[in-house]
């Protein structure tokens, strides 16, 4: 994935869960099992786009499909 691409699907996800209900979107953080806090920076994680700037190109393209088989993924 080009880096252009990879920041495109970065705000597309973070569109996406920016317009999920509030139940979703605590569903969603508990699926990813994602860490609250930066490996890299020691910080905690101050949204769901800085979280997703860490993941994984395989992980963006899992949520993305998650997202989008759920009906939740924006255009």
């Amino acid at each position: 994935m080009t880096d252009n691409d990879r920041q495109h699907l970065i705000d597309q996800l973070d569109r996406s869960f920016a317009a999920m209900p509030y139940w979703v979107k605590c569903a969603t953080k508990h699926a990813m099992a994602a860490p609250t806090t930066n490996p890299r920076t020691g910080l905690p994680f101050a949204s769901f786009k800085e979280c997703i700037q860490e993941a994984s190109d395989e992980t963006l393209l899992i949520l993305k499909e998650d997202f989008n088989d759920n009906g939740d993924l924006l255009e």
